[in-house]
């Protein structure tokens, strides 16, 4: 009886850790992800990649509005495809907000 409860406790222990986790285990540090449908605040289109430095955010690279004015501005990864910006603006100071598909 007592080998039982120590052989379960063990199945159980292997689930939990080794088998059910499903976050992912992946390092986004190098990675890029390219800007999905952002726009500054007067609608502007922007084009360009995000490059991470980290595993949860990344530095805007060669972001450029349609009229070419340049953008500057992180993103936070939330999830193992996306991630947003945060806090970008163009040369200017007009904000801009999107999404980026990481690849």
């Amino acid at each position: 009886m007592y080998i039982k409860k120590i052989f379960y406790g063990a199945c159980i222990y292997l689930l939990i850790n080794i088998i059910a986790p499903s976050t992912s285990f992946a390092d986004f540090t190098g990675k890029y992800c390219e800007l999905e449908g952002a726009r500054t605040s007067s609608g502007e289109r922007v084009r360009g990649e995000c490059y991470f430095y980290s595993d949860e955010y990344g530095e805007l690279e060669g972001a450029r509005t349609s009229s070419g004015e340049k953008v500057r501005g992180e993103c936070y990864r939330y999830s193992d495809e996306y991630a947003e910006l945060e806090g970008a603006r163009t040369s200017s100071g007009e904000r801009v907000r999107g999404e980026c598909y990481i690849y």
